[in-house]
């Protein structure tokens, strides 16, 4: 017998995904439409915008970018991350946060930078290779 395993993250734990989501889309200085436009096709693809509805999570995303966030600022704006450590949201953060950084094609510095500071406050850990 084979069972299937639905994970149904809730409202919180999305808008945690979308603001990180956010965050490497502002991490090169500028958040662009076709970053906009990958968010909306990764949240589709995991079935988050059928589940938490396409209007509030995008909001969530408009909200984000809209307000700078100064080199200062990164820590207190990445603190939500580790709430997520441990579960099947951190895995969806950091996947939303790479699907953006590739967005435009390019993986900049920073971006790469960020995803890796990312992997840390979600508790992901880079396997050595032997």
């Amino acid at each position: 017998m084979t069972y299937t395993v639905v994970e149904r993250p809730c409202r919180d734990t999305v808008h945690t995904v979308v603001g990180a989501a956010a965050l490497m889309a502002c991490a090169d200085g500028q958040a662009t439409q076709s970053e906009r436009t990958a968010l909306i096709g990764f949240l589709r693809q995991h079935g988050l915008l059928s589940l938490h509805g396409r209007r509030p999570l995008l909001a969530t995303y408009d909200d984000a970018i809209a307000r700078p966030t100064s080199l200062s600022d990164w820590d207190t704006a990445l603190q939500p991350l580790g709430t997520l450590a441990g579960t099947h949201g951190s895995m969806l953060a950091a996947a939303a946060a790479a699907h953006i950084a590739m967005a435009d094609g390019v993986a900049w510095p920073q971006e790469i930078a960020l995803l890796h500071v990312m992997h840390d406050r979600l508790g992901i850990r880079a396997r050595s290779v032997a």
